[in-house]
């Protein structure tokens, strides 16, 4: 069981890590930490090194969260509907919990005609509000469909 939960938790957080970064930036971090580690022993702070250097952006909150943590993020997301000058727009709310953790968060936004679209947050702070422009009714917001990230996540309309 332990081997199981320890390498499914490996998986998982590579997976959030790619869509953290984006797949460019983590693709050629992984080849970058290969190219400079071969034949050599190393860590995780190796890793991250060269995910930072590829990605552009510090990761130590998240390896120090995901990898060397072990409590899962609570978050709460809320959204609406919203009228601008340049059209309707879907307004996501994150809020976490006390410990902040960097996470993407995945929302699949379904539309009346059946449309869906896929959108990947990264949040890396108390509250952010993410704006998409959407065309159609929107009829629901999904987090995490594809069950890729780890949190415990709540769910809702703002005033519903």
């Amino acid at each position: 069981a332990y081997r199981a939960i320890i390498y499914n938790k490996g998986a998982v957080v590579l997976h959030m890590l790619r869509q953290l970064v984006g797949d460019d930036a983590f693709f050629k971090g992984l080849r970058r930490f290969y190219s400079e580690s071969r034949f050599t022993k190393v860590g995780t702070d190796d890793l991250r090194q060269a995910m930072e250097k590829e990605g552009g952006q510090p990761l130590d909150r998240f390896f120090e969260r995901w990898v060397y943590g072990s409590t899962l993020p609570t978050v709460k997301v809320t959204y609406r509907v919203e009228a601008t000058p340049a059209g309707q727009e879907a307004v996501l709310r994150f809020e976490q919990g006390a410990e902040v953790f960097d996470l993407p968060m995945v929302v699949t936004l379904t539309f009346a005609d059946r449309r869906k679209t896929t959108v990947i947050v990264p949040l890396t702070q108390t509250t952010l509000d993410h704006r998409v422009p959407i065309q159609g009714t929107l009829v629901k917001a999904e987090i995490n469909r594809d069950a890729g990230g780890l949190a415990q996540i709540s769910t809702g309309r703002w005033g519903g």
